[in-house]
């Protein structure tokens, strides 16, 4: 059984108040975070959660509304609740560079850690393992710049796929394949911009698809002013749905 836990559903803009993307997938036996946006550390507090939990963070692409809140979970870990056991973190080819900068851009140390903080780069189509989760990385449509990926994530017997940010490519509904849950970034009511999806793409394509069912989530302004015309099942933050 998968537990997943929508900390943050907004868009880069932080639209209609919520917080930027962060999913927690627990199987009971490890916690994985996808995406790690500005807020998360807040997020999970609001919602009770314990951030020494985490296992391990998947980070989809290097855009800041889904990697800005590394800074503070590790300044969390260092000064507020001491973290002693590992912390994996999966990300595009660059990511231990990349993060090191974010770090020092925000004048914050990393010295004195005391856990051991592993760093393991992306390759498409090659699975990574980390406990009970198995995460594989393919090509998303989105700001190349960024490295963008979609990620699969399987367990034993449940399996998601997470899109992160990409536009609509016409390999998508074969690569989501068969999964349990499917959970597609949603920014715009119609089709207007070539790196974010919208509904009406995913609606007019929705015969394509094989997942068992699709949520979605990255919700930009127009989506929450028009709910009603979504023909998908949006989440919020503090969604859990349970598989």
């Amino acid at each position: 059984m998968l537990e997943v836990v929508f900390v943050g559903t907004g868009d880069a803009f932080g639209s209609g108040g919520r917080r930027q993307t962060a999913i927690l997938v627990r199987d009971g036996r490890g916690t994985l975070l996808l995406d790690c946006g500005p807020g998360t550390l807040t997020g999970l507090k609001a919602l009770g959660i314990d951030p020494l939990e985490i296992d391990a963070i998947a980070l989809s692409h290097f855009h800041g509304d889904h990697i800005g809140g590394v800074p503070f979970l590790m300044l969390d870990y260092q000064y507020e609740h001491a973290r002693e056991r590992p912390l994996t973190i999966f990300g595009p080819p660059g990511v231990e560079d990349r993060l090191d900068r974010v770090n020092q851009a925000f004048n914050y140390p990393d010295d004195g850690r005391a856990y051991e903080l592993r760093y393991r780069e992306f390759s498409i189509g090659s699975c990574v393992e980390l406990g009970p989760f198995r995460v594989t990385p393919e090509p998303a449509h989105h700001h190349p710049e960024t490295i963008p990926h979609m990620l699969r994530v399987e367990t034993a017997d449940r399996s998601l796929f997470f899109t992160g940010d990409t536009g609509w490519h016409e390999e998508l509904p074969e690569r989501v394949g068969d999964v349990d849950l499917f959970i597609s970034e949603c920014v715009f009511l119609e089709e207007r911009f070539e790196f974010h999806m919208s509904a009406e793409r995913l609606d007019r394509e929705r015969a394509r698809f094989r997942c068992r069912r699709t949520v979605l989530t990255h919700l930009g302004s127009e989506v929450l002013g028009d709910l009603d015309r979504i023909p998908f099942e949006p989440v919020e933050d503090g969604t859990i749905l349970t598989f």
